[in-house]
């Protein structure tokens, strides 16, 4: 197991170039193996996130981060991606610690050239991770039949373990519930974009049921502030980053808002469970979440869970209609086909909180 940072990745020690060169010049060059210190690459495969590139090259993967900005996270400056790609490596070593490697600059040398980890100018900075087993990921080995239950149970206890150390976060019960209520009051803001075309008697029915079951669930949610339920959690805990390997292993947390990272366990949990779902395997999620309670001892109710089903299908709803929005993905999927999906599925498990 690896667990140094790459050499020669210090700001201060490397100059900075300003004006920042284009994205798409970036990119072309991190398509390319020679523009990487590992030995022996013949291929790049990239892939386009809403947010960043990552490029898998041999053993490992590197992250770039595009030069974006939104109400929660400006990258626009070279120096906020270098503390963002910190940040990510500091809040992924709990639960995937070996696997982020460092954060590494990329520079242009002589000639112009861009190359990771080279003498020159740094015009970018990347993280740079040990490539995982892609059979082994959550989303694939639900599809082939690899999520044993040993796994996913391990999994479950896995997780236990990174809550029951993560920092607790000092809620009153008033408070939570209030959290919550303007949680949903955000999603309605959202949801009814006018700019986003969505169906608002399907936007409107899903929000009543879901006003419905918060008030039916409000005692549950202020014991859950008051046992101190409330932590720094992993924040989009999807299949697609999860890998079962021995020990599991959990990557690409929410690096850019603690306040979206602040959550119920249980609720983290149920976002895994409607994902898993969506993907013809809600029984893997099953298996996660009973390693989870036999591992913590927490009394969570079938009925808090619904309701946490329904607020993580309400934002998955805000999530995927906004990518109508990214002219770089617009196309890459049916958002809005998926976003009538996740509000059908919020209101469902409202209408179970009874």
């Amino acid at each position: 197991m690896i667990h140094a940072l790459v050499a020669g990745a210090s700001a201060q020690s490397v100059p900075v170039k300003s004006p920042e060169i284009e994205l798409a010049r970036k990119v072309r060059a991190l398509q390319s193996a020679a523009a990487y210190p590992d030995a022996g690459v013949a291929a790049v495969v990239s892939i386009e996130t809403h947010f960043a590139w990552v490029f898998l090259v041999g053993d490992y993967a590197y992250k770039l981060k595009k030069p974006s900005s939104n109400p929660l996270n400006d990258l626009r400056s070279l120096d906020a991606r270098r503390l963002s790609c910190e940040e990510e490596l500091r809040l992924n070593r709990p639960l995937a610690g070996d696997v982020y490697l460092g954060v590494t600059p990329l520079v242009e040398g002589a000639g112009g050239r861009l190359r990771v980890g080279a003498d020159g100018t740094v015009v970018d900075w990347l993280v740079r991770m040990r490539r995982l087993p892609a059979a082994l990921m959550l989303d694939r080995a639900i599809a082939s039949g690899a999520a044993v239950p040993a796994r996913l149970s391990a999994l479950g206890l896995w997780l236990a373990q990174f809550y029951r150390r993560q920092p607790r976060v000092g809620l009153d019960p008033d408070q939570y519930v209030e959290r919550i209520a303007e949680q949903i009051r955000c999603d309605r803001h959202a949801l009814f974009a006018p700019e986003l075309k969505l169906d608002d008697h399907h936007v409107q029915s899903a929000l009543a049921a879901m006003w419905c079951a918060a008030a039916r669930i409000e005692d549950e949610l202020r014991e859950r502030a008051r046992a101190g339920r409330i932590v720094e959690a992993h924040g989009d805990l999807k299949p697609e980053h999860i890998c079962l390997i021995d020990p599991p292993c959990v990557i690409d947390a929410l690096e850019f808002s603690k306040d979206l990272r602040t959550l119920d366990p249980a609720e983290e949990l149920s976002y895994l469970w409607i994902e898993c779902e969506r993907l013809g395997s809600a029984q893997a999620a099953a298996y996660v979440l009973e390693g989870y309670c036999r591992a913590s001892r927490d009394p969570v109710s079938e009925r808090l869970l619904n309701f946490y089903r329904a607020r993580r299908a309400m934002v998955r709803a805000k999530i995927v209609a906004w990518h109508l929005l990214d002219p770089a993905v617009m196309t890459a999927a049916p958002w809005r086909e998926l976003a009538d999906t996740y509000l059908a599925t919020a209101e469902s498990y409202a209408q179970q909180v009874v």
